[in-house]
């Protein structure tokens, strides 16, 4: 049964072979030019840019997120770009090719790309200059924004920095003052303690029972006390002073160390720059239209067989 039917078949296309050649071959034809007509090559316009970064928190950090920078391209940077070639007489037939624009973001780098007709690649590298060149521009604002706060911060850390050192300068001439008082005090004490020892052995040795040595002596003591006093206080600034000098230097060190850090972020700016000042590449079309061909030849095949098969049927009918 299988090879009746193959026989048929075969005999069937014997027959329309004319017809079958005549309508497989019109049909490929017309698709191959459709082909060779519509599928014409296309150039690819690229550039890209390297987004600027500063030091922060002993990090690197962009002056703006290149993917936000990515996604806005086609939908802000794009648009406005085509306006300024708009106004400088470009064909709005040009315009409407150069919307097909993407982004896209790899690190701190954002490329742009365009896919277009050979006709409009000047234009779309124009287009791709003036978008490059607004983000440079744009980018360069926040740059001097952000250098000129970190200056400023800067110039405050200088500014509370010195103010540390001065109180640390005058912690230690208090410290100063209060050893030359702590000194002098004890001094002090040691003298009196003597003479009050000479009051007692000059009171000892009189005869008479309420002598006069017994006021100066009580008064010995009572001054003794008061300097004593006075030394258990000034030992106590002293420590005080101590505790609060070594707390001043902490803060000192700590702020040598932001100082310098924040003295090497205002210097280490990297600005934003073209890492790829726009390019035309052309694409080739020679696969794409291979592959095209391979379909249409198959698709005339099949629509020369229903042709032949309609054929067949009409004549089996008519007869």
């Amino acid at each position: 049964m299988t090879d009746q039917a193959t026989a048929a078949i075969l005999g069937t296309l014997q027959s329309f072979r004319v017809t079958f050649l005549s309508v497989a071959g019109i049909i490929f034809v017309v698709l191959a030019a459709a082909i060779f007509i519509f599928v014409q090559p296309r150039s690819l316009v690229r550039s890209a840019v390297e987004i600027g970064a500063f030091a922060f928190n002993g990090r690197e950090e962009p002056i703006q997120s290149p993917e936000l920078l990515a996604k806005r391209i086609p939908v802000v940077y794009g648009p406005a770009a085509l306006a300024a070639l708009a106004k400088n007489g470009a064909q709005q037939s040009t315009l409407g090719a150069l919307q097909n624009l993407s982004a896209d973001s790899i690190g701190q780098t954002v490329s742009i790309q365009s896919t277009i007709d050979p006709a409009a690649a000047e234009d779309a590298k124009a287009l791709h200059q003036k978008i490059i060149d607004q983000i440079v521009e744009e980018d360069a604002k926040r740059s001097d924004f952000v250098r000129e706060a970190a200056s400023l911060r800067t110039v405050l850390m200088k500014q509370t920095s010195d103010g540390v050192d001065q109180q640390i300068a005058e912690y230690g001439k208090v410290l100063d003052r209060v050893g030359g008082l702590l000194a002098e005090t004890e001094g002090s004490i040691r003298d009196m303690q003597l003479e009050r020892s000479t009051a007692l052995q000059r009171a000892a040795t009189q005869l008479e029972a309420d002598n006069k040595a017994m006021p100066d002596i009580d008064g010995f003591r009572k001054e003794i006390a008061s300097r004593v006093e006075l030394l258990a206080v000034l030992n106590e600034d002293r420590a005080q002073s101590t505790r609060d000098l070594t707390t001043l230097r902490s803060q000192r060190d700590a702020l040598a160390s932001t100082l310098l850090e924040a003295q090497i972020a205002a210097r280490a700016f990297k600005s934003t720059r073209i890492a790829l000042a726009p390019e035309v590449m052309l694409q080739p079309v020679g696969t794409k239209r291979l592959s095209l061909l391979v379909i249409a030849a198959v698709a005339s095949i099949l629509v020369a067989f229903g042709a032949i098969a309609f054929l067949h049927t009409f004549v089996v009918t008519k007869t």
